[in-house]
């Protein structure tokens, strides 16, 4: 059993990683802003931290500030290894995406210097593409409008309970670096999954296929946040769109 620390405890990726966790037989700390938690801590600003991560002999680093394109991120990652080394250095296992250093995005560029205060800490970093939850999320955006446009690209959705899995092997494993890179088991195209899940919900959409112009959809184009030598034997779309997640 080991005593770990998740931040972003309650989010997409952090609550299955929780509960995995905990169903593992280990002590899981789950750190929250919210007053009254048993773990409070703010990584903004490093407010309790020391405490959250007092006996604590891992830390898998979830939290991400997506509303605001991760412009808090750098800042609360350091206030966590800083108070990780406070603590004794902990191994700390940090999440990020598959293409950060070659697709010039602004969250992403953000994504890849926090990677570099984990590399410099001495921790592990996994890249994983994106989830089933967030090409979900895009097309029910989509879907609210008589025409649904969709990003012409292809792309490698994982199960956020995948990646979970993978972090807890991770977890189990001396300091990896940069660990080997988890892609969803298909590469499909965007439009098509948006297609799926219009005939999943009964609307009737033209989908149109639309390219925007800039380097960073270039490289998503040329498929830079793929993985498919580095495929999961995990959930598919159709799986995924066909459960309950759809209803959420």
């Amino acid at each position: 059993m080991k005593r770990i620390l998740v931040t972003g405890s309650t989010g997409t990726l952090g609550r299955p990683v929780a509960e995995l966790l905990t169903s593992l037989g280990h002590d899981v700390r789950g750190l929250s802003r919210r007053p009254g938690s048993a773990y409070q801590g703010d990584l903004a600003s490093g407010a309790g931290l020391d405490a959250a991560l007092d006996g604590v002999g891992t830390v898998v680093h979830c939290a991400s500030d997506t509303r605001r394109q991760g412009k808090t991120d750098i800042q609360a990652t350091r206030n966590l290894l800083d108070a990780a080394a406070r603590a004794g250095r902990p191994h700390v296992v940090f999440v990020s995406i598959v293409g950060v250093d070659r697709i010039p995005y602004p969250y992403y560029r953000i994504k890849l210097e926090a990677e570099g205060l984990i590399e410099a800490y001495g921790g592990t970093t996994l890249r994983a593409t994106q989830f089933h939850d967030f090409v979900l999320a895009g097309a029910r955006i989509a879907a609210k409008l008589p025409m649904v446009l969709a990003p012409d690209v292809k792309v490698q959705p994982i199960a956020t309970h995948d990646v979970a899995a993978r972090i807890a092997e991770l977890v189990d494993q001396p300091v990896a670096g940069r660990a080997d890179d988890l892609g969803g088991p298909e590469v499909l195209y965007a439009p098509d999954l948006f297609r799926d899940y219009l005939a999943r919900i009964g609307k009737h959409r033209r989908v149109v296929p639309v390219r925007l112009p800039g380097a960073a959809f270039r490289a998503f184009r040329d498929g830079e946040h793929l993985t498919p030598e580095h495929r999961s034997g995990g959930e598919r779309w159709s799986g995924f769109l066909g459960g309950t997640a759809i209803q959420r």
